[in-house]
């Protein structure tokens, strides 16, 4: 399996897509400041979302799509969503 993730600092609004086969480790390496491309734009970094594909290609495919300037669009608004979700208030029914 290979995983394409968005990465986003929560303080600077900043937001990083990469890819790889262990989703778990690469984001421990992001966050423990051991890549160069992310030590120092994201600080303490969240994983906003990720995908998962059965080919490396089909990842770095998906990966160029995000970087391309329809896909960071899309990244955009899906990162507005995924923050929305995150901060929207619990509905009343968890509340009682």
């Amino acid at each position: 399996m290979y995983f394409v993730y968005i990465l986003i600092c929560l303080r600077t609004g900043r937001s990083y897509v990469g890819q790889t086969d262990k989703l778990i480790r690469r984001f421990h390496q992001h966050r423990d400041g051991l890549v160069r491309t992310t030590r120092e734009k994201l600080v303490a970094p969240v994983m906003l979302h990720w995908e998962e594909y059965d080919t490396r290609s089909e990842a770095m495919r998906r990966e160029r799509y995000y970087k391309s300037g329809s896909g960071h669009r899309a990244k955009h608004e899906l990162i507005s969503r995924m923050r929305a979700e995150m901060w929207s208030p619990a509905p009343d029914e968890l509340l009682s």
